[in-house]
């Protein structure tokens, strides 16, 4: 094992932070974004060297916001002084008199001087910066957090802020303000959307609406980005109506814009961007009693019985009538209480697996049928707070598209609103996300007009690439990629997945044909909770002890010869094989029993002949044929009851024609056995498919045996 010294990693690391200047200086305007990762991580480093205590995070929290706002100042010549008494006068709601006032400044220039190195491209009018380059700052707390939830630890609320923060692109928050603002602007205000790069046309209803009375908010407000793309939009609009720039920002800051977020933090970032960019449009901006509409829920647990959770709650909150005299209380009342044009957020994303009790305890009070996720709840919240035909722009996670828990809130959203466009992105393309995503608009009212639906999941490379192939689709009327189709139609297949992309035929057979579940038993089986403790690989245990090709389980029989075969998934494998694992079924599964959280499900299989399969994969579907005997757990499903239709059912569901339709309408590369239950099938007894069936299981079988991992091998084939 190698040891490296403290200096010598300090060294290492600024031999690569010069390196990374190179790269920037080289780079004109652009830099990408592995090296803004680690300029943001090398200003951590150097700030967290010069705090200590236990207001440290508060401290680097406030050099880096200092340093960083002044270096935009001062690239858009926005102010020539930037101190801490400057800058708090200029903005008294984002900055604040500090007793640390010479350690802020410090830090404050030790930040500016790393930022320096930036291109001055990389600055102009481009105040979102700031908050990318926070969200990287926070990036190995965050790293390190999700580094708990892979070993099932579960979020507290202290970290819930850092665990859930992504920083918006901007072409996306782009995508979701066009076709929510400017939807609304082209609707109501005559506003010229050919200026639009990222909006997709739709039918809209025409009336005249003042720009003042025209609302957004992001209920997850983060940074910003959101509000500051929007911010641009409302400037066109009041621009093209004759208003001056001046007159413009303090209309938009004070009418136009709202935003709410857990983060005290976050929210100051925010504030300081919409009042830069407000500057950038009028200077007078600064220094002016005009606030940023941006509140938190931070520190208003105890304020009024309304915000109780508030700091971990947000603005799922339904709050009552203000009864506080605390005025920031007051300010997040008022924007919860109210209802928007449009509301458009990239809502935080945490599955209930990892939430902590608190959290849960509430979505499951509040939001019952949408707490798979805590994005659901955020869509359906946000729901609530758009007016009665607004509009909505969502960033999340696709899986509400298909899996079945969030099957409620797909029929909700199907049923009470009309899904206007969405973007399917590759699987990897958003890799700050860390899972698959989508982003989508909606009107909050049921209404006749076609969603448009643009598929970008073949086109792996990031989001830069992702952008060009979604400007190209738009562009283009016969793109293939384009897909125009109501969700009425979703509801012809079992569950409603929103499977846009398949063809009028394939609907057909769902709702022609019966489901595999119909004439068979897909089934789930065990979870022992404790799989190191129960499981072996058939070569760890006496032969003696196992317990191989029996037709039942005696109780008895289990006190000598506990160890049966278990199916428990694996990789891809057609046919046959995955035997390896042995599972302790001792006193008929005494101690597995014993343990609270284990499951012993479809006992009456157990032993019986059948298929499996494995539940989650990194690749396709496959299915494999298996003897009596056998246990299985939910990762391992299986298929009984099938009789003479076995190697058909085994043959169909191995086929590209279950690979082409199951794949299209489940691509999360999780099958559980309720989606492969609903799978149509059409039977028709056949003696050659009956024959391919069996002879490919014989060739996976002997190749299976071939290797010695095998509990049948019996010889190399080379010998």
């Amino acid at each position: 094992m190698v040891i490296v010294s403290f200096s010598l990693q300090i060294l290492l690391f600024s031999q690569l932070y010069v390196i990374i200047l190179i790269i920037i200086r080289k780079g004109g305007s652009f830099i990408k974004k592995t090296a803004i990762k680690n300029l943001a991580l090398s200003i951590r480093e150097r700030l967290t060297s010069l705090f200590c205590g236990d207001d440290r995070e508060e401290l680097l929290f406030e050099a880096f916001l200092r340093g960083a706002v002044s270096v935009y100042m001062s690239e858009n010549a926005l102010t020539e002084e930037y101190t801490g008494a400057e800058l708090t006068r200029l903005m008294s709601c984002v900055f604040r008199e500090h007793e640390a006032e010479q350690d802020i400044a410090a830090g404050a220039a030790v930040v500016k001087e790393l930022l320096s190195e930036i291109p001055s491209g990389m600055w102009k009018s481009n105040v979102r910066f700031i908050g990318q380059l926070y969200q990287y700052c926070n990036s190995v707390k965050k790293d390190s957090i999700l580094g708990g939830l892979r070993n099932s630890s579960r979020v507290g609320n202290e970290n819930m802020a850092t665990t859930t923060q992504i920083f918006t692109p901007d072409w996306i928050a782009r995508y979701m303000t066009e076709n929510t603002l400017g939807r609304l602007f082209s609707a109501h205000c005559g506003f010229d959307i050919s200026k639009l790069e990222y909006y997709i046309p739709r039918k809209t209803d025409k009336s005249k609406l003042s720009p003042e009375k025209i609302t957004l908010l992001d209920p997850c407000v983060g940074s910003g980005n959101i509000l500051v793309c929007a911010f641009d939009m409302f400037m066109e609009l009041y621009r093209a109506q004759g208003r001056s720039e001046e007159e413009a920002a303090v209309l938009i800051l004070e009418n136009n814009l709202f935003g709410i977020d857990i983060d005290s933090k976050v929210c100051r970032i925010a504030r300081a961007a919409l009042l830069l960019k407000a500057a950038d449009y009028s200077r007078n901006i600064l220094g002016s009693a005009v606030v940023p509409q941006v509140y938190d829920t931070e520190r208003l647990d105890g304020c009024s019985e309304s915000f109780s959770g508030a700091e971990l709650f947000g603005s799922l909150i339904r709050p009552g009538l203000p009864l506080s005299k605390n005025e920031a209380a007051n300010g997040a009342c008022r924007i919860l209480s109210r209802k928007y044009s449009a509301v458009v957020t990239n809502p935080p994303y945490m599955s209930c697996s990892n939430m902590n009790k608190e959290l849960l305890g509430y979505l499951k009070r509040e939001y019952a049928d949408y707490h798979a996720d805590l994005f659901s709840a955020f869509i359906v919240r946000c729901c609530e707070l758009a007016e009665e035909g607004g509009y909505l722009g969502f960033l999340t996670p696709y899986v509400w598209m298909f899996i079945r828990s969030y099957e409620k809130l797909r029929r909700m959203m199907f049923n009470e609103k009309t899904i206007e466009t969405l973007v399917h992105f590759e699987y990897s393309s958003f890799e700050d996300a860390t899972v698959p995503v989508c982003a989508f608009t909606l009107r909050n009212c049921r209404t006749d007009v076609m969603g448009v639906y643009i598929r970008l999941t073949d086109f792996r490379g990031g989001l830069a690439l992702q952008r060009e192939k979604f400007l190209a689709a738009i562009t283009d009327k016969d793109s293939a990629n384009v897909y125009e189709t109501s969700s009425k139609e979703f509801e012809k297949i079992p569950n409603a997945p929103a499977a846009y992309w398949i063809s009028d035929r394939v609907r057909e057979l769902y709702s022609k044909y019966p489901p595999l579940g119909s004439i068979s038993a897909p089934r789930k089986g065990n979870s022992t909770s404790d799989n190191d403790r129960f499981l072996r690989l058939w070569h760890e245990v006496d032969k003696h002890k196992m317990n191989l090709g029996s037709s039942s389980i005696d109780r008895e029989d289990t006190l000598t010869r506990r160890w049966f075969p278990y199916n428990k998934g694996g990789g891809y494998q057609k046919w046959y094989g995955f035997n390896d694992y042995l599972i302790d079924w001792y006193d008929d599964a005494a101690e597995i029993r014993r343990i609270p959280t284990a499951v012993i499900a479809n006992y009456q299989y157990f032993t019986k002949a059948g298929l499996t399969w494995s539940t989650v994969t990194s690749g396709k579907f496959s299915i494999r044929q298996f003897g009596e005997g056998y246990i299985f757990d939910n990762g391992g499903c299986c298929i009984f009851g099938l009789g003479e239709k076995k190697n058909f059912i085994c043959a169909l569901l191995n086929s590209k024609v279950f690979e082409y339709i199951f794949g299209q309408l489940n691509p999360t590369l999780n099958f559980q056995s309720g989606e492969v239950a609903k799978f149509p099938v059409i039977y028709e007894k056949s003696e050659k498919v009956e024959r391919l069936a069996e002879e490919c299981t014989a060739i996976a079988k002997e190749e299976y045996d071939s290797y010695e991992t095998s509990r049948d091998f019996k010889r190399h084939p080379l010998i």
